[in-house]
């Protein structure tokens, strides 16, 4: 009876399931061939705490733009060219002028009552009785979680600093209106826009104050999101329903957007709970 062959196997040969490790000082093995890698990517490891496997997330270009010290650098060169331009009666003012007659004209041709409507309510967003009361519910709350009055500073720094920069620059400026309104000596004049100031200072303080109390990160991109459309509607409405110069609104933005950014950067943060 004939002896059953056992297969021959070279034993300097390896199978290249095997070949899984590799030296040191030497490329790691791609995942899906057993050649190695000849990137510097495939080296990077792929383990996260939260998903096997998965490697993490790069940073975001807008974070980081939002976090440099150029961006409040920026709005002050803006905020400036602005009030120049309104104090001298500069050529920029054409920018107003074009946009309040386009945007008059789309008032007059919208078929929709209720535009205008929603529009006088979302200005209201912007009133100081309105603002300021919901930064000061959103203060309590950041406060009573935090257990820490770092919260009420925080929001306190930022009021003062509203206060502080719109109401002396209305008075020193003192432009009219959109229809022409004189302005007598002292009274409060329409650049930059209050409402809009309100508006952005109080609802980002408190969207920032509630988002430093929550741990997922889609919630306070949510929140963000979502303080951040409300804010620009409301310079966006001031505009439509005429109370406002579009020089106005943007001056507000620009003036808001250093205040908050300061307040980010530079206020003492509550901790987490």
């Amino acid at each position: 009876m004939e002896k059953q062959r056992q297969p021959v196997t070279d034993p300097h040969r390896r199978h290249p399931a095997e070949d899984t490790t590799a030296s040191p000082g030497s490329h790691p093995l791609s995942r899906s061939t057993v050649r190695r890698a000849q990137t510097p990517r495939a080296e990077r490891t792929g383990d996260h705490q939260s998903r096997p496997g998965a490697l993490p997330p790069a940073p975001g270009r807008l974070l980081h733009v939002l976090q440099s010290v150029w961006f409040p650098l920026v709005l002050l060169v803006v905020l400036t060219v602005l009030t120049e331009q309104v104090a001298t009666h500069g050529p920029l003012l054409a920018v107003d002028r074009w946009v309040r007659r386009d945007t008059l004209r789309l008032v007059a041709e919208n078929p929709y009552s209720w535009l205008d409507t929603l529009a006088e309510w979302w200005t209201d967003l912007g009133s100081s009785m309105i603002a300021i009361s919901l930064l000061v519910a959103a203060t309590l709350a950041a406060t009573l979680r935090a257990r820490s009055w770092q919260p009420a500073l925080g929001a306190a720094l930022a009021g003062a600093a509203l206060f502080a920069t719109v109401i002396p620059g209305k008075i020193l400026i003192g432009r009219p209106g959109p229809e022409g309104q004189p302005v007598a000596p002292g009274e409060w004049g329409w650049f930059p826009s209050g409402h809009t100031s309100t508006a952005t200072v109080c609802l980002g303080t408190a969207c920032w104050l509630l988002a430093l109390g929550l741990t997922s990160a889609r919630l306070r991109r949510i929140l963000y999101g979502v303080t951040t459309v409300l804010c620009t509607g409301v310079g966006i409405c001031l505009i439509w329903r005429d109370y406002h110069w579009f020089l106005d609104v943007v001056a507000g933005w620009c003036l808001s957007g250093v205040i908050l950014w300061s307040l980010v950067r530079w206020s003492p943060r509550a901790p987490r709970h």
